[in-house]
This record gives C-alpha cells, structure tokens and sequence, in this order.
C-alpha cells in the first residue's frame, strides 16, 4: 500500500468511523514507516510469549509472582483454585481481597510493559508494605502459565467492576504489538473490592504435590498469616496496622473443593504443643503454652532479667511469635504425617523471622542458629529436645519507629541491644515451654534426674533458673566487646551459675545414688517375682498332668499297647518340663548379675521361642521363629533379665486373650531397626485390647483378670492377673529412654505391642567387645 493510499484511508477512517482506534493505530503505525528521517522501535507481538519464557521459566515462580501482586495490593487473604488441573489445559482461579484497580491502573499499570509504578511507590497504598513483586513480571507469569487471561477488578470508589480478557494466543510473531487490542467492559461487582484472575488452558498438570510445593515457596517469602489483631494507630496519622497475609490452596474436582495447603493443613495441625510470646504494654514478655494431647493451657511473665521477671525490655514493642512444637519418634505426631513433617523439618524448621510483613534472611533458614536453639541441644545442658528442627514458627515484628535496622548487605539485622532482648526474650520463652512439656511428660531435664520423688520437686525451680541463666550468659557472650556496666553484668550471671550448678550437684549427691539403686533392685526383683508367679503357674499343670500319668501306668502296667502310647506323652511333657526349668533357672542365674549389657534382641527373642513354642503348641497356638528385619540389633546396656520378664509377660497375655476367643491363635514377634531405635512388635490374634483400654494397661494394678474369689483362684485356670506385669515392663523400657505402646495391629492380628529401645553405641559395642 502506498504512502498516498494510506493517507486517504486514515482519512476516510476518521470521517466514518472515528471510534475504530484499532484501524487508525494500524493507519498511523503504517504511515509512520514512511518518515524518512526519523527511526522508530517497533515491538513484535511474540516477545511477549519469549519473556514469558524466559523470565518466568518454572511453574512455581509465575504462581508466586501473582501471589505477591495481591500482597501488594493490601490483601488480606489470596485463594487459589486448581480446576481439573492434573493434566494440561485446566484453570486457575487467583482471587483476592486487596484494593482492586482502576481502569487507568489497569492500563497504564497492568497493560504497560515495564511500568514504573513500584518503582515510584515502593510502599503499598493501605498498609504501607515493602513490595514484594518484582517489577513488571506479573503479566508475564499469567502468560506462562495459560492460554487465556480472565481479570474481574473492583475498588471501593467504584460501583462497577472492570473486566479484561486477554487470549494470549494472539501475541504471535510478524504481528506489531501495539495492533493487537483487548476489550475492558463494565459489569456489575461481585463484592466491594478485590480481584479475580481466571487463568484457562493451564499449561501445565498442577498435581496435590506440586501445589504444595508452590505453597511452601509462597509462604517463605510473605509472614504465613497475622499475630496481630487489625487496630489503628492512636496517633495523628491514624495509620493502620498491617494485619497480615494469609494464602488457601484448593483442588477442584468433580465439583468438590478440597483444601490442599494453608498454614494449619500443612503441618500446624499435628504440633504437640503451641507456643505464643508477646510484648505489652509495660515491656513485660506474656507467653501461653497449650498442648491438647497433654492437657496444658499455661500463662506466664518473662522479664528482661532472668532473676528479677518484673523488669522490662526497653528496647521491645510491637513483637509477637508464635511457635509450633514437635517431638519426633514418640507416637506423639499421627504416622501417616510424621514422616513429611520430619523431613520438612530439615529445610523448613526454625523460627523465621518477618519485619512489617517482609522475610528478613538468614533467620531461620537451614543451618541458621540464630536463637542458639542447636546449640543448647547440642550441649546435652537440657535433655528435652529443643533443636531448630524441633519448632516451626516465626516472629513477627511491626516496627514503624525503624528500632530494628537491616545490614548494609541485607543479610540479617544490625547488632544492637534490641536484637539481643529479642533473642532473649524468644530463647527463654521457648526453653519455659520446653521444660513445661517435658514436666507433664515426666521426662528428664537434665542428666542424672529422676522422674519422681522428692528430688525432682526439689530439682525443678532450680533447672528453670539454671535454664534462665544460661540463656542470658549465651546471648551476652555472643558480643564480644562490650561495655563495663555488660562486663559487670556478665560476671554476676557466672557467679549465680556456678552456684546454681553447686546447688544442683550437692542434691544429687544427696539423693541420687540411693535411689537409683533402690530403684534398680526393686525393678529386677519385681519382675523375678512375677516371672516365678507366672513359673508356678505353668509348672502346676503340667506338675498335674505327670501326677495322672504315672497314676495311669501304675494301674495299666499289664497293657503294652496303652502303656507306650502313654509313655511317649509322659516324654513329651517332660521335655517341655525341662525346656521351662532351663529358662526360669537362667533367669534367676542372670539377676546375680549386676552389670549391664547391650542385648542382641533377635537372639534373646530367638531363645525365648525355643523355650516356649512347645508350650504353644499344647494351648493349641501357631508361634513361628521370630522375625529378623536387619542385622546387629543390640540395644543399649540393660540387665539380661528384664527382656525375659518382657517377653514372658507379653507371651502370657497373649495365651490368655486366645483362649478368650475360644478358637486357635497365633502369635508373631518380628524385631528390627528403626532411626536409632532397636524395636521389637508382638502380635497375637487374641481378642484385642479395647481402645480406651490401650494407656489404662501400663497403670500399676490396671487387670482384666482379677478373679473376684479365693474360690475362683482355685478353680480357675486362669493366671491370676495383678495389674502390675505391664506397669513394670514400661518401667523398665522407659529407663532406658524407650518407648512401648499398642500400634496398630498386623493383617491377620488383632492386637501388636510395640517396643523400641534406643540402639547400641559405637562406643557401648566397642567397651563390651562386640
């Protein structure tokens, strides 16, 4: 077409159709190529799908993008919906509670390349947040992810919505960019503000995994939801506080809408204990500890200084965190979860730590140890598991007078006395909540202490003082040059240690090496005697059952035929006879045995069956060799004893929830490794122990088998149950930091006891010479 052709359609164009702007855009963009002296950039329409490329090259990143553009614009809350996303071509709906946009935002914001919109408001409108989209990129990550862009966008000025379409299949090569045209209509609102992307033809399958997945990298980057009520500021601004950020992931299939990810979907749910500290208005620290599964709902006061807790944090307003407690390997975390959390925990876990909304790095990242918690677990101070890994949790800081300051480089904050207070603060908060939970779990908190009597009462205060302690001497030490006044200061915290750890010391001199021997004897000799309890039992049957044998012979002496046939089950009993005196007698021999020893358990498990199955047999139950999953399965030194009193003690139980059911059984013990963990299960198809049964049977004198009579000791068959077997069995793993429990039980089982003990060191191995 000719320079003169073009003038006289561009002519035409403007008398009859005045609002075609696509025609006159071409005309002008055509007649422009005409200048001679003038050089103009033109934009092919297919940069667009080669920047999509090429700036937002994984899936993850473009979602994350249009999440942080609805940060940006003050949402409060962003869902997103998978809509028959597990293969391609599905549809994502991104829907929002911010400020929405005007048309001229839309144009001159949406719709223009490299806009410089954050570039001139670094801060948003209503909250004043630190954006968190990168300049421009929005666009493009839509244009990654689908075919076909959808927006609906309302503001509160408005009483209308805007509507945009965008089909990116027309940003195609050899087209000029600035041809192509989108329609804005005007619609009725769908609420007061906010807005809606509807993203069709997804290029990508968008599995469960891979939702999660975008969540966890979404919510590393924006605090993962408010600590802080909505409130105003009572100033002359009446500036409002930033109430946080909040993001849901749903899946929709078949038209039922699944929650795949948010912050209690993912892990928060299944914490064992949950851990809140903030700051009022005094400059007092106010902590809560609450914990369903073990019954604690506790408040309390920290103080700046561990001795004296009415004194405040000068340097700390504004400051919340929340903390979400786990102990792995204690049945305490649901199995199906515990594994995902656990592993989640190694590049997750820590106490991330957020400034007006914003992630401030390295606090919390893997390997950063910025409250010390890895290293206190480390020192063995405090036996409670407390590493980093332990917790998942973040502070959050709302700090408009700027008393917190990042670094020149922007890794971390400024060294100064309001980071040291809020490290103590936490630090302290979270060890309280720590021993607070181990107390109601009667574990130990330091080395060498018991679980109960009158050493633990006397223990405990000085413990938290020493923790108290301990915790301001590491945070002051950390800074190296120091004032006199903190020099001072210092010294007076060494002085009370040294005297707290004396204090310490003299009680266990006191108190600890005759209990633990009384302790230790009263075990041993508890489960001889229930061992020999359950001996004479036994012994008395088939004590019996010889009786009446060689009544028998003595009366059918004259008959051959009787007499052998006889003969052979009298051999038969006396066998089993002597494979039970040879067991009772080596359990006896053992406990003049003092010295404690790593026990191979499959071998014990293994001379156990040898001594018993032939017992099973007669009570008509199948009792295969045990089960050996993996090799060298010593435990840490025990008694030798005690695994007989264990297994005899599950063995006879079995019997008993057998010949309940009136039909054959059978029972199963497989052994094996697990983490650090040597475990053995014993399994039997018994008449099952009821649910609210399964805590009660490790209480001391808890029994289903009590009779009601002496009558009915003597003519039961029964053996008499005391309530005491399993308490003491419990006793005995749990001082040997172990665990026992009813699990699950096995295909064709109706009832399994676990039991792990922690595995042999190297070292134990090496001193016994094995």
């Amino acid at each position: 077409m000719t320079e003169q052709r073009i003038r006289e359609e561009l002519s035409k164009t403007l008398s009859q159709d005045p609002n075609n702007y696509s025609r006159i855009m071409e005309l002008s963009s055509k007649l422009a190529s005409f200048d001679k002296d003038n050089v103009r950039f033109s934009v092919d329409a297919g940069v667009i799908d080669r920047l999509g490329t090429e700036l937002v090259a994984r899936q993850e990143t473009a979602v994350s993008e249009l999440v942080k553009n609805s940060y940006d614009a003050d949402a409060l809350k962003v869902i997103l919906k998978f809509e028959d996303s597990d293969s391609i071509g599905g549809t994502l709906f991104i829907e929002d509670d911010g400020l929405g946009m005007t048309k001229e935002q839309l144009v001159n914001g949406f719709m223009r390349i490299s806009s410089t919109d954050k570039l001139r408001n670094p801060l948003s409108e209503r909250y004043n947040r630190k954006r968190a989209g990168q300049k421009g990129i929005g666009r493009f990550a839509v244009q990654r992810l689908g075919e076909k862009l959808t927006i609906t966008t309302q503001t509160l000025e408005n009483d209308f919505a805007l509507v945009l379409t965008i089909n990116w299949n027309k940003y195609q090569g050899d087209v000029d960019l600035i041809n192509i045209t989108n329609k804005i209509i005007t619609t009725p609102k769908r609420k007061e503000e906010g807005t809606i992307l509807k993203i069709e033809g997804l290029k990508d399958r968008w599995t469960q995994a891979a939702i999660k997945r975008i969540y966890r990298y979404v919510s590393e980057i924006i605090q993962p939801f408010p600590l802080s009520e909505l409130e105003e500021n009572k100033n002359s601004s009446d500036e409002i506080i930033d109430p946080g950020f909040k993001t849901v992931f749903k899946k929709l299939d078949n038209n039922k809408s699944i929650i795949i990810a948010d912050e209690s979907k993912m892990i928060y749910d299944h914490a064992l204990a949950e851990i809140d500290g903030w700051i009022d208005d005094k400059g007092l620290g106010i902590y809560s500890i609450k914990s369903e599964l073990l019954g604690i709902e506790e408040y309390g006061e920290i103080g700046s200084d561990p001795d004296d807790m009415s004194i405040p944090f000068s340097q700390l307003k504004k400051v919340r965190f929340k903390a979400y407690y786990y102990i792995y390997n204690k049945g305490l975390i649901p199995k199906m979860h515990e594994t995902n959390i656990k592993n989640l925990s190694k590049v997750s876990g820590g106490i991330r730590l957020y400034r007006n909304g914003f992630r401030v790095l390295p606090y919390g990242e893997p390997k950063n140890d910025w409250l010390k918690l890895d290293a206190s677990a480390n020192q063995r101070s405090f036996l409670p598991v407390h590493s980093n890994n332990n917790f998942f949790g973040f502070v959050e800081l709302t700090d408009t007078e700027k008393v917190f300051n990042e670094t020149s480089s922007r890794e971390g904050l400024m060294e100064n006395e309001a980071l040291i207070q809020l490290q103590n603060f936490i630090y302290r908060t979270i060890m309280t909540s720590v021993i607070k939970v181990a107390e109601v779990r009667n574990v130990k908190i330091v080395s060498g202490q018991q679980k109960e009597g009158k050493l633990y009462e006397k223990i405990e205060v000085r413990i938290k003082d020493i923790a108290h302690t301990l915790e301001a001497l590491d945070l002051e030490l950390e800074k190296e040059e120091g004032s006199l006044q903190i020099k001072r200061k210092r010294r007076k915290k060494i002085q009370k240690l040294k005297k707290d750890i004396e204090q310490v010391a003299k009680l266990h001199k006191e108190e600890t090496g005759k209990m633990l021997k009384e302790k230790s004897m009263l075990r041993v000799l508890s489960s001889v005697g229930i061992t020999i309890g359950q001996f004479i039992h036994e012994v008395r049957d088939y004590v019996s059952s010889m009786e009446s044998d060689v009544k028998f012979l003595l009366e059918k002496l004259r008959s051959d035929a009787v007499l052998t046939e006889r003969l052979l089950i009298l051999d038969k009993n006396i066998t089993t006879f002597k494979s039970y005196t040879s067991y009772f007698d080596n359990v006896i021999s053992q406990n003049v045995i003092r010295e404690l020893i790593p026990i191979e358990i499959q071998n014990r498990a293994e001379y156990f069956w040898k001594s018993i199955h032939n017992d099973a047999l007669k009570s008509d139950i199948k009792f295969e060799i045990p089960i050996r999953n993996g090799a060298y399965l010593y435990t840490r030194p025990m008694h030798p004893s005690e695994w007989s009193s264990i297994l005899f003690n599950f063995y006879t139980n079995a019997k008993k929830a057998i010949k309940r059911t009136e039909k054959p059984g059978e029972i199963k013990i497989e052994c094996g490794l697990s983490d650090n963990n040597i475990y053995l299960e014993f399994s039997d198809t018994g008449d099952g122990i009821s649910e609210e049964n399964e805590e009660k049977i490790f209480d001391e004198f808890f029994t289903t088998t009590s009779p009601n009579t002496l009558e009915e000791i003597d003519s039961s068959n029964e053996i008499t149950g005391t309530g005491l077997g399993l308490k003491i069995v419990k006793d005995i793993v749990s001082s040997y930091k172990g665990s026992i429990q009813v699990v699950s039980p096995k295909e064709g089982f109706n009832t399994c006891i676990r039991v792990e003990i922690p595995k042999a060191t190297d070292k134990e191995l090496d001193d016994y010479g094995l």
